[in-house]
């Protein structure tokens, strides 16, 4: 070998080691972030849980207390919103969603930083404990895609790693721990989050995410967030019963999902009075929250996580008018514009008309409350396959494998005709920021446009 060529292997060589060595630094620190996104999930999940038994056992304990709360908490959370932290209101996932349209600086700033990862963090479990209907996987998302964002701020990993691509990251490493569930995140971030997108450096950000839901199943343990059954159904013989719940569930979840973005419309009288008098329509919402729970029970207040379990585990009875009454009571905590999820209200949601449904076919309960869950969850999401996979994880057994694909795939379809997209699409779509006021407004939102309807070419207002 000739010196020159020695010498210049050499350069190459020694360009090469700093470059695998910046590079190796760079993805820890990555790997460093999705471990916090993982402890913060499981804190945060403590924190909604110990308020949501919290409230259950006011309810027992001082009923007229816990009816007086959502009136008096709902409007003072928004106003925390729209004064302090903004961003932070509605679930979080189309937050996440509408910067990875858009990965501008302002608007990052605005939905996925400080501000409205502290107020997603605080103020959910806030409102949780006052009764609201709302999970928290949802805020767990823009938590998870709000930490990622912020390591994007660092040059040498602005370098690597695309913003959002990182946000994508952030907010499956939140469902992959908020569920214990890491191919769960997966899905949600390649069905949901990077949808008609690619992602850069794939194999570091997928280990990212698979460390959060490891974070999360060391801290708690190997659990599935609604238990686990051992529920079997006949497919052969189950196979018009299995069929009907399909079509129903996707009929369910697309009028529970476009009930919420008609309720938030600026056309409709109630969305004219919700975007003049947000407060007002806020302490209105937790009225009717309150006369629900009045009627019907504390089944209204919360996300609905322990009724299910129950059920689900324990074979304890829900009452017939569960589900409707928790689609009710979600729309309406949805509508005041606090934050909190429809995530895990939507998973209740299907457990209820599942059972309901079994009642009227006089069919095994436990099999067909699982399936309802897949088929309204992705009536409303649109991802049957992040659906499938999360409710999965709950058997343990394979014989619901193939009706858990025929439901979630069948009621997809069968949502496309009453609801055009995603919920988290449509609302991500519907996001306006104004940057002069400094303040987020998720909702007053239009009716969907044929542009709304696609899920695409979403438009963000800057005011000057």
């Amino acid at each position: 070998m000739r010196p020159n060529s020695k010498s210049n292997w050499l350069a190459q060589s020694a360009r090469l080691s700093r470059f695998m060595a910046d590079r190796g630094m760079i993805v820890s620190v990555i790997y460093a972030f999705s471990l916090l996104v993982g402890l913060l999930a499981v804190g945060f999940a403590w924190m909604s849980d110990f308020a949501g038994e919290w409230n259950k056992e006011l309810f027992a304990e001082h009923m007229w207390i816990a009816l007086l709360l959502p009136p008096i908490v709902f409007p003072i959370a928004l106003w925390l919103v729209n004064t302090i932290f903004w961003g932070s209101g509605g679930s979080g996932i189309p937050q996440a969603i509408k910067v990875t349209k858009h990965p501008k600086p302002r608007l990052i700033e605005r939905l996925l930083g400080p501000r409205a990862f502290l107020g997603k963090l605080l103020i959910t479990p806030f409102v949780i404990a006052a009764g609201a209907a709302a999970g928290r996987e949802g805020p767990t998302v823009q938590i998870g895609a709000a930490l990622m964002a912020y390591a994007g701020r660092f040059p040498n990993i602005a370098k690597l790693f695309d913003t959002r691509s990182l946000i994508i990251a952030g907010g499956a490493a939140g469902v992959a721990a908020a569920f214990n569930t890491p191919l769960g995140g997966l899905m949600f971030a390649f069905e949901e989050l990077g949808r008609r997108k690619t992602m850069r450096h794939t194999s570091a950000l997928l280990m990212a995410i698979v460390l959060a839901g490891l974070v999360a199943l060391i801290l708690q343990g190997n659990y599935s967030y609604f238990g686990y059954s051992n529920a079997t159904i006949d497919w052969g013989q189950e196979w018009l019963i299995i069929f009907s719940l399909a079509i129903l569930t996707g009929i369910v979840g697309g009028l529970y999902g476009r009930s919420m973005l008609i309720l938030v419309s600026s056309t409709s009288f109630l969305g004219g009075l919700r975007s003049r008098y947000p407060y007002r329509f806020a302490a209105g919402c937790g009225v009717v929250l309150s006369l629900m729970a009045l009627v019907f029970g504390a089944e209204v207040f919360g996300a609905g996580y322990e009724e299910t379990k129950a059920a689900l585990q324990d074979s304890e009875e829900l009452s017939p008018m569960f589900w409707l009454t928790k689609m009710a009571a979600t729309v309406v905590s949805f509508a005041s514009g606090i934050p909190g999820g429809v995530f895990s209200p939507t998973l209740s949601i299907g457990a209820g008309f599942g059972h309901f449904f079994a009642g009227l076919t006089n069919s095994e309960t436990a099999p067909l409350m699982l399936l309802a869950m897949v088929g309204v969850l992705s009536a409303v999401t649109h991802c049957p396959i992040t659906a499938f996979v999360i409710v999965l994880e709950m058997v343990d057994n394979h014989d619901l494998v193939m009706p858990l694909i025929f439901v979630s795939a069948i009621s997809t379809q069968v949502s496309k005709r009453i609801l055009p997209a995603s919920i988290y699409h449509l609302l991500a779509n519907q996001i306006k920021v104004s940057f002069a006021q400094a303040e987020t407004v998720p909702v007053p939102a239009q009716e969907p446009s044929p542009e709304v309807k696609s899920a695409d070419g979403s438009k963000i207002e800057e005011k000057r």
